[in-house]
């Protein structure tokens, strides 16, 4: 927990502000923030090249059968188990 105030701090937020902010809110503002601050960096994949890396990516690990995975709420004190959610491969 620590790590995500320590990050909340680099971006000039208060402890509250982190609090109040949703998991998905606080992560979108966080790669913002290194995007921001961050460098440009030579030599990056084209938008072609990335979609073709995806693509053979996603060929070699197709799994079969449904997906899940445990979803979560940000409480402002910790993550509170909320269900699974499953889906086919490719739907």
């Amino acid at each position: 927990m620590s790590r995500i105030y320590a990050a909340g701090a680099a971006m000039g937020w208060t402890a509250e502000q982190v609090k109040s902010t949703s998991m998905w809110e606080f992560w979108s503002a966080w790669h913002g923030y290194v995007r921001a601050n961050s460098p440009a960096q030579p030599g990056k994949l084209t938008e072609a090249q990335k979609d073709e890396l995806w693509a053979d990516i996603e060929a070699l690990d197709m799994p079969t059968g449904a997906v899940s995975t445990q979803t979560y709420l940000w409480t402002g004190m910790g993550f509170e188990a909320q269900g699974r959610v499953s889906f086919l491969p490719g739907s």
